[in-house]
């Protein structure tokens, strides 16, 4: 599968979450094929993305969150893997065994066995999505899709 036709699987699936997408490719191409409000992208969080899932799920415990992660990201954030399972955080990582984002290396796939982990196996490749808006637009945009879906969080 291609990483944009899981993003747009996974977006589809989660309409009405909170989707956290990590940086690198998966931010870009996110952005280019699947924008929609309740998105959020990590565009220099490398490894930070289930770190920052985790925490808008328990403050806000009754909105969805949706995780989606590289195998890279992953590895650089493994300490955000010793708070999961969180009740309203679903956690997708896209696996295609390379360091995409820094060069495409080659990358040892890790254990990504437990229940709570929804690995999505992808084809390696570059892809031609531009860049994703900058952090104000992102922020704002998201603290709009917020303030509309859950007003007495913002």
């Amino acid at each position: 599968m291609k990483r944009s036709e899981a993003i747009i699987e996974i977006v589809a699936r989660h309409g009405d979450a909170a989707i956290v997408f990590s940086n690198g490719l998966t931010s870009r191409e996110a952005a280019h094929v699947a924008d929609r409000p309740g998105n959020f992208y990590l565009l220099h969080g490398m490894g930070e993305a289930l770190s920052v899932g985790i925490g808008m799920a328990m403050t806000a415990p009754h909105i969805p969150v949706v995780v989606v992660d590289g195998d890279g990201n992953l590895a650089m954030g493994m300490a955000a893997l010793t708070m999961m399972p969180v009740p309203n955080l679903t956690y997708y990582v896209l696996d295609n065994g390379n360091y995409e984002t820094t060069g495409g290396q080659s990358f040892p796939r890790p254990i990504m066995d437990a229940p709570w982990i929804n690995r999505v196996e992808i084809e390696p490749g570059t892809i031609n999505a531009p860049l994703p808006p900058v952090p104000d637009h992102i922020m704002n945009k998201f603290r709009q899709w917020l303030g509309a879906e859950h007003p007495n969080l913002v």
